[in-house]
């Protein structure tokens, strides 16, 4: 038994919102990416709302910004910009700025977060510092190897530490499967808050929008209608999450 029971499933999937909180839990958001945190925002700003204290760790990287959006600039010029685009969307969920933390990891040679022994212990170091209770993540089983790694790395730091730690995957375009043990579903007008945090990231929507011919919000919540829909809710969208407590 451990103090974190409480958050183990009835049945899936379970509506996070009916969880009955014993206390204010510390939640940490680990991000391969800067816009990871954005992609559960709705759930997140749950959270905040019922008083949880709530951290982030977002490796830097260029990946993503394409060449039409990074003509001329470099790849240390387009980790920056990620980081601007983070930081302001961070401050418009209200996050304060001594919460959040963008960390020069170890990147593979696509400039993504790479599971080595350098970051794992420089991320377990930051871990036991912020002692968090739920651990927010992408899942493993995804076609980003970003994704995949950093799953990894927090499994195996929250599996050493000497408390129990919830972790949550959270569902993402590119995950290929995952059991929903919790969802966070929400309204349109919650939606379109999301699409305005979404949007900060703008070397992303306009990528979208030149290859995909819809924005980065719309893709993002084209996910969160179809978890909706398969989870047969009233909300008309939803985040899902699977659940690990080490």
């Amino acid at each position: 038994m451990t103090n974190l029971d409480f958050l183990l499933p009835k049945s899936s999937p379970t509506d996070l919102r009916s969880i009955v909180w014993p206390r204010p839990m510390t939640v940490l958001v680990t991000a391969p990416h800067p816009d990871d945190f954005d992609a559960i925002g709705v759930t997140l700003k749950y959270l905040k709302n019922q008083g949880h204290d709530i951290h982030a760790l977002v490796a830097e990287t260029g990946s993503g910004i394409d060449k039409v959006y990074g003509a001329g600039m470099t790849q240390e010029e387009k980790r920056q910009l990620r980081v601007r685009e983070q930081t302001g969307s961070l401050r418009f969920f209200g996050l304060p700025d001594q919460n959040f933390r963008f960390l020069n990891l170890n990147n593979a040679p696509d400039d993504q977060v790479v599971d080595d022994e350098a970051n794992r212990l420089f991320l377990e170091k930051l871990i036991r510092q912020i002692h968090p209770d739920l651990l927010f993540m992408p899942h493993g089983n995804d076609s980003n190897r970003a994704h995949r790694d950093m799953a990894n790395m927090m499994k195996a730091i929250a599996s050493k530490v000497e408390w129990p730690i919830a972790l949550l995957f959270n569902s993402d375009v590119k995950t290929i499967g995952m059991k929903k043990d919790f969802y966070v579903g929400f309204d349109e007008a919650d939606a379109q808050w999301k699409a305005q945090l979404l949007r900060y990231h703008d070397s992303q929507h306009q990528r979208n929008l030149r290859d995909r011919k819809y924005g980065f919000d719309d893709r993002v919540l084209m996910l969160n209608r179809k978890t909706a829909t398969e989870l047969g809710i009233r909300e008309p969208y939803a985040a899902s999450f699977e659940i690990d407590i080490l």
